[in-house]
């Protein structure tokens, strides 16, 4: 079942979406879709720093 998550980088706000696959986590994005390793953390966790991170690494298109 998919979760959904919520990151605000500067004064917008993004979203995706997340579900576990075993002990991974599967993200899923406007930029695309991820699996990384959930480990010990909360999914939650996990998938909203990932989420953070891709957001700020990607170049918006103007």
């Amino acid at each position: 079942m998919w979760q959904m998550v919520e990151v605000s980088v500067g004064s917008t706000t993004h979203r995706g979406r997340y579900r576990l696959e075993g002990r991974q986590l599967v993200l899923e994005w406007r930029g695309g879709r991820i699996v990384d390793w959930c480990g010990s953390l909360r999914p939650e966790v996990v998938a909203s720093l990932r989420l953070k991170q891709l957001v700020k690494r990607t170049p918006l298109a103007a």
